[in-house]
């Protein structure tokens, strides 16, 4: 009995020690290769970089385009083949009559009715392009820049018809004489050349 249950206990005993240790001896599945249609590689790519050694002055670089003045007059060259071309070119007709009636001292009526004339058209484009780049221009600024000198005028010579023959001497009376009105003349004169010099170099 006693040789039975020690043979019992070392058969145990073997086989303890023949399975300790032991493990899955089949071949694992490659799970890279079977799930290679739910495996998505990406590439990235680098754009080649080239380093420098130079320095990069200031002076070498280019200016935003608001600072940069020939990126402006290339637009605005290029602007002024359109409608503001056109739309300032009455202006320039009515300006160009204006100044022959300064310089030929036309009566009041006449002298009047072209610078009114001259106002309508200045006003017109003042309204039209006041929110639009063309208010930049030179020439925009040229043509309503004058707009208060021309109506000044005007009132001064539609005064002096009904004021100077009551104020001949008083000195109220004076800024209706002749001498005065020809000096306004020759002031506002020179302004309408300016503004037809600019009106007539745009590029």
């Amino acid at each position: 009995m006693y040789n039975l249950s020690m043979k019992k206990i070392l058969l145990l005993f073997f086989i303890i020690i023949l399975t300790a240790g032991a493990g899955y001896e089949g071949k694992l599945p490659d799970l890279e290769t079977d799930m290679s249609y739910k495996i998505k590689k990406q590439t990235v790519k680098h754009t080649p970089f080239n380093k420098s050694d130079k320095e990069v002055k200031e002076s070498e670089l280019k200016k935003v385009p608001r600072e940069n003045k020939e990126y402006v007059d290339i637009i605005i060259k290029k602007d002024r083949t359109s409608e503001y071309v056109k739309d300032i070119q009455p202006v320039i007709a009515v300006l160009e009559k204006f100044k022959n009636y300064v310089e030929d001292g036309v009566n009041v009526q006449m002298f009047n009715a072209c610078a009114s004339s001259y106002i309508d058209h200045a006003y017109y484009i003042q309204l039209k392009y006041k929110d639009r780049p063309e208010r930049y221009y030179a020439s925009y600024r040229a043509i309503t820049g004058i707009i208060e000198d021309t109506r000044q005028a005007a009132t001064l010579r539609a005064e002096a018809v009904t004021y100077s023959k009551y104020l001949p001497y008083s000195d109220e009376g004076k800024k209706y004489s002749k001498e005065s009105l020809d000096e306004n003349s020759k002031a506002l004169l020179k302004k309408i050349y300016d503004t037809l010099f600019v009106l007539k170099n745009l590029d």
